[in-house]
């Protein structure tokens, strides 16, 4: 079954959802510490939260040995979106995992949002997948080897529909092991 994998536990989105990637980690519960942390990190730059990336691994024993060995793919930002925030905060934790895996994986901004969707909070499973169908393409001349294991990075999972049209993506540009990894789930 594809889905997130919390401690051993499947979410009812996975459950009932047939998505694009294989399988995915997170590192903790989107309780209310877990989303002033992501609110912080998404909406005021604080990437100083992602400091305690190595305090997190240690809560989730299986996590690092999930990223070994792939290509970490962070969830791309509108160029306009971009512009107005000044960064990417899942280019952020992309960086954060690489460096706590080491050698065993690589990062790669292969990913381009060619649609400058609306913000989802808001809205429902359904209207997240419609929201974002169609708003990602790979990159022109990127050269990554189709046999590798493709990891998408985004701050939270929720129903799951940004990193499954990332997934769509690259399945229809003959990727054929993809997983997905966020800090936060709920």
């Amino acid at each position: 079954m594809a889905g997130i994998d919390f401690q051993g536990l499947f979410c009812s989105s996975c459950r009932e959802n047939d998505f694009s990637f294989d399988e995915g980690r997170c590192m903790f519960a989107l309780d209310q510490c877990g989303r002033k942390l992501i609110h912080e990190l998404k909406y005021r730059g604080a990437r100083d939260v992602i400091r305690d990336f190595p305090a997190w691994k240690e809560r989730v024993p299986d996590f690092l040995p999930f990223l070994e060995n792939s290509i970490l793919v962070p969830v791309p930002l509108h160029s306009r979106r971009m512009r107005s925030r000044g960064y990417n905060q899942s280019l952020w934790i992309a960086q954060a995992m690489v460096k706590e895996v080491g050698e065993n994986s690589e990062l790669s901004d292969c990913l381009k949002r060619i649609r400058n969707t609306p913000t989802q909070t808001k809205n429902d499973r359904e209207e997240r997948k419609e929201n974002v169908r169609g708003a990602f393409v790979l990159k022109p001349g990127v050269s990554l080897e189709r046999k590798r294991r493709i990891v998408l990075v985004d701050d939270v999972f929720t129903t799951g529909a940004t990193l499954d049209a990332c997934a769509q993506i690259l399945r229809k540009e003959g990727f054929r092991r993809i997983a997905v990894a966020t800090l936060g789930h709920g």
